[in-house]
């Protein structure tokens, strides 16, 4: 009974009926049936920390009556018992499991239980078992693991971070222990990671990230952080780290704005140091050998307290020290003449609605020097950005008028009434050819006729108005001459003994190619070099 099972003398009190053939084939029956039956809710698998406590989950429902319940632990080809609970007899518990398990309830249909401090030999398969009348046992399985936590640790480098020097260790994370192996990974991306492992017997297994870099002071003060992940972690263990690189100080002097002047009071001179370790030694000079009386210095300051005198101009030199060197850095100081004041007025201004008695106080104003020389310089820039503007403009106009004489150069100029005759003397006149008369412009003229000047040493002129076949064009309608169609008597022009020249020869097999005037009006390219022709042989 120590197991819980129904024994055979049980079995023989129930009656005689279970001496039958039939009985007996009832329960074979109803175990084998039993063994197969369920439901019985387990996990699986479950992860067990060392040296932490697990539960092993087992839930029964069945509706048959239970007498028993078990846990047995799979050791090579057999089962053990490691813990029993009978609703009658209580609870047993084997020996390497008596004083760290315990049931979490009491119920027949609850057979979780709890082990404490979980070791390695605790690992392996664990068997849930249901004694149930009348159809027998019910069992599921479980695989537990157990799981070793790493203990996690960063340390710095074996050798300082060194200004200007080569790769270096920075850090060393460990995750040390650990089962199964640790994730360990850096979140900087300064340098890079060098991961190594170690394993052990037990199967644990220590993991060691090295984090190196090539050392700046720039990257001093900087953190890198070590993170691992581990399946016995709740959450991440997260380890930062601050870098810490030496190097030799870097000296810079602030203070002097360039406004020093003879009078000036409560003026310093600041040295600032930066450097890992920390300076040493910080020691004012001048270049030039000579202290002024009454400066002091402390700390790293110089204190110009008194009123500003000429002796104060010089260079000031600032040396500091640390274990790793020395560093300087110079100023030049210079000191001005004592800014000029605006004179008082000479008379006292009154305002008319004030009595007479009452005189204005003057008011002198300071501007100082540097604030002078800023508006020269606005002055100045305006005078320089006018001239600049005045000459581009001038530039744009020359070559918008070059451009329009070279359009106007390019076109032939011309009128309305080229088509015209237009005696010898006229054509020695430049201006009659290209320039309209007022008379020409308007569409319906007073005098319907014009008359033309006849000059007597102009033999082919009169002789061609003296032809009787031509006696009309003498007097030519002013209406007419606007006509495009125009047959002009060129046959008569040889009759009269008129000199041809040779490019109204010229084949011009196109009538309609034609000759744009200036002002909008064309003619025939014909009649356009006759005209030129007989222009030039008359001059």
């Amino acid at each position: 009974m120590a197991r819980g099972r129904v024994s055979a003398r049980e079995l023989r009190g129930n009656g005689a009926w279970l001496r039958s053939p039939c009985a007996l084939a009832w329960l074979l029956l109803c175990r084998l049936y039993g063994s197969l039956a369920g439901p019985i809710h387990v996990d699986p698998h479950g992860a067990a920390v060392w040296g932490k406590n697990v539960t092993l989950k087992c839930l029964i429902e069945v509706n048959e009556t239970i007498t028993q319940i078990s846990w047995e632990k799979n050791i090579g080809k057999g089962d053990k018992t490691i813990a029993v609970h009978h609703p009658i007899y209580g609870t047993s518990f084997q020996e390497s499991y008596q004083n760290r398990t315990t049931f979490k309830n009491t119920s027949l249909h609850d057979a979780t239980i709890v082990i404490n401090n979980v070791d390695f030999p605790d690992a392996g398969e664990y068997i849930c078992k249901a004694v149930t009348f009348p159809l027998g046992n019910i069992q599921s399985t479980t695989t537990v693991t157990v799981l070793v936590e790493p203990t996690v640790s960063i340390t710095k480098g074996p050798d300082p971070l060194m200004d200007g020097a080569n790769e270096t260790v920075a850090a060393i994370c460990t995750a040390a222990t650990g089962k199964p192996a640790a994730e360990v990974y850096w979140e900087e991306a300064l340098g890079k990671a060098e991961v190594n492992t170690i394993p052990f017997t037990n199967k644990t297994v220590t993991v060691i990230s090295q984090y190196k870099l090539v050392p700046t002071r720039f990257a001093r003060r900087r953190n890198i952080t070590c993170v691992v992940k581990h399946p016995a972690l709740e959450h991440e263990i997260r380890h930062p780290f601050t870098l810490d690189v030496k190097y030799a100080p870097e000296v810079s002097i602030t203070g002097y704005d360039g406004n020093w002047f003879v009078g000036r009071k409560n003026v310093q001179l600041k040295c600032n140091a930066d450097a890992n370790p920390a300076p040493t030694e910080i020691k004012w000079t001048r270049l030039d050998g000579t202290w002024p009386e009454g400066l002091l210095s402390v700390n790293n300051t110089l204190h110009f307290s008194y009123p500003l005198t000429h002796n104060i101009s010089g260079i000031y030199v600032c040396r500091v020290t640390n274990q790793l060197g020395q560093k300087t850095d110079q100023k030049i100081v210079t000191i001005l003449d004592p800014p000029a004041t605006t004179p008082s007025p000479t008379s006292p201004q009154t305002h008319p609605s004030i009595d007479a008695d009452l005189a204005t106080t003057s008011r002198k104003f300071h501007i100082a020097a540097s604030t002078m020389a800023t508006m020269q310089d606005g002055n100045f820039g305006t005078m320089i950005g006018s001239v600049v503007g005045g000459c581009l403009f001038l530039i744009l106009v020359i070559v918008l008028f070059g451009i329009i004489y070279y359009r106007r150069k390019q076109t032939f100029r011309g009128d309305y009434f080229t088509k015209s005759y237009i005696p010898p003397s006229d054509m020695q006149k430049e201006s009659q050819i290209d320039v309209l008369q007022p008379e020409d412009l308007d569409p319906f003229p007073e005098n319907l006729k014009k008359e033309v000047d006849i000059k007597s040493n102009d033999h082919m002129y009169n002789e061609y108005l003296h032809d009787d076949d031509h006696a009309d064009w003498n007097h030519i309608v002013s209406y007419n001459r606007y006509q495009e169609q125009f047959d002009r008597p060129v046959n008569n022009y040889t009759e009269k003994n008129i000199p041809i020249v040779s490019a109204y020869n010229q084949n011009f097999d196109n009538e309609d190619d034609l000759v744009s005037h200036v002002d909008g009006s064309v003619i025939s390219r014909r009649e356009w070099h006759f005209i030129q022709e007989n222009t030039r042989s008359v001059l």
